[in-house]
């Protein structure tokens, strides 16, 4: 394989492989959004990525037919593209995730690996788990044996990470998938990083039968209701096989055939830790408390810096939407479920996707179109963040953590109508230029939590 080298009249701060006979740079990018206006059903954007460029030649097809034989080599060698991630400390034998990826003839394809570990062979049992858990090989085939196909591609993006010392990371592929029509597939890795074992559903929870029960009593009692008429599959039940985890929850992740979106790729439903937490595992040892679930539902006096640090961001944990964000490029990437709902001063947008069960996207109404529209709001109808448990926590429990919140609004029938929710006190809470405001009904019991500049 070539040495690694500088590439004439690459900027500085790139890096080329020179193959003879074909004018090609693996170049490092610092780019920080993944690849550009694609992101994963509710999950981070992976935050670098590199990119391999083609240049012309008189028999394209032929050089790229070729070039793929090297790609796929690149894309299995530690050094063939350079994009680090770090994911927490750098220490020696901490676990860090480097991201590939490959841009080939309009299809793209970007996955992670695991570096950072001490133990190399455990190292290379994780990658490998990694690489068949995400189907990497079989969309680098796919992609090989697109670039006879004029006009078809596939782009396979990357979601996820590590979190402490557990792996979990969701593929999105769209594109001609599979022949002869399947053109969006989830796929998901879960691994334990201290010994790669991969993470089966059942444990996350101290009774899997009594889990999956539960969740199902989720998905056919609320979930189903929120669903469109016009989804050509709405089969929610029994639960997938595949899933991804974060803090916030588990994401349950959909064959296209079994439950669709309105833009007919596969669906996503996420069922937040909160909602299940009679049944799963908080051991200190269990996934969830190691991936920080436990501190995701459960407020504390730690929880109030968090809670400030949340507002002062602008966004809520596990929703990738931002205050500021443009509404054109949310409705445009997100189907909505249903029209625009207006309230009291503006609208509420509701997309789709796993990360937005429950949750509403909140701009202005000073005109039909929200083409020049930006996010001014956030608010979560259903969730968890810090401890503030939408349908769980008590008005007095932050009250004693927080303290006596700025201002306090009351909401009759009439300005509960308006805002779209139910009477009872809102409490404002101002922390640098973002406010909280924490809902409850005339039970004194969390019903929203909202950002708004």
């Amino acid at each position: 394989m070539p040495v690694p080298s500088r590439a004439a009249g690459m900027e500085a701060g790139s890096y080329g492989v020179i193959i003879p006979g074909a004018k090609m740079a693996v170049k490092r990018t610092a780019e920080t959004a993944g690849i550009p206006g694609r992101r994963g059903p509710n999950l981070p954007e992976t935050e670098n990525r590199c990119k391999i460029r083609y240049y012309g030649g008189r028999d394209m097809k032929k050089i790229l037919t070729v070039l793929t034989v090297i790609c796929l080599i690149l894309a299995a060698a530690s050094g063939g593209c350079e994009a680090l991630t770090a994911a927490g400390t750098e220490a020696a034998g901490d676990p860090v995730l480097e991201m590939k990826a490959l841009e080939l003839s309009g299809s793209s394809i970007c996955f992670p690996m695991v570096t950072g570990l001490e133990d190399e062979e455990l190292q290379d049992r994780i990658n490998e788990q990694i690489r068949a858990d995400l189907h990497v090989d079989e969309y680098l085939e796919r992609m090989n044996a697109l670039l006879s196909d004029d006009g078809n591609t596939i782009t396979v993006t990357f979601s996820g990470g590590i979190t402490n010392d557990v792996f979990s990371a969701v593929a999105e592929a769209e594109g001609l998938v599979k022949p002869p029509r399947t053109k969006h597939v989830w796929t998901a890795a879960n691994v334990d990083l201290r010994d790669g074992h991969e993470i089966t559903f059942g444990e996350l929870f101290t009774d899997e039968d009594a889990a999956r029960e539960a969740i199902e009593t989720i998905l056919l009692d609320q979930v189903a209701e929120d669903l469109s008429d016009h989804l050509e599959n709405r089969e929610l039940t029994p639960l997938p096989e595949t899933f991804y985890l974060d803090s916030t929850g588990v994401t349950l992740l959909y064959d296209v055939n079994r439950l669709s979106t309105l833009k007919s790729k596969a669906g996503a439903v996420k069922i937040g830790w909160n909602e299940i937490r009679d049944v799963v595992d908080w051991s200190e040892d269990g996934i969830p408390a190691r991936i920080g679930a436990a501190e995701m539902v459960t407020l504390t006096e730690e929880s109030v810096d968090r809670i400030r640090e949340m507002t002062e961001s602008g966004r809520l944990p596990g929703i990738p939407a931002a205050i500021g964000d443009s509404v054109k490029e949310w409705t445009d990437r997100q189907s909505l479920r249903n029209d625009p709902d207006e309230f009291s001063g503006g609208r509420m947008f509701a997309p789709e996707g796993a990360a937005f069960r429950g949750v509403y996207l909140l701009s202005d109404a000073v005109s039909s179109s929200w083409d020049e529209s930006t996010i001014q709001g956030i608010r979560m109808d259903r969730g968890c963040v810090w401890g503030l448990c939408i349908g769980q926590t008590e008005a007095s429990a932050w009250h004693n953590l927080m303290g006596e919140p700025d201002t306090i609004a009351v909401f009759s029938e009439e300005d509960a109508e308006n805002w779209r929710t139910v009477p009872g006190r809102c409490d404002y809470y101002q922390y640098g230029e973002y406010r909280l405001q924490l809902q409850y009904g005339e039970d004194g019991i969390l019903v929203s939590v909202t950002l708004t500049k």
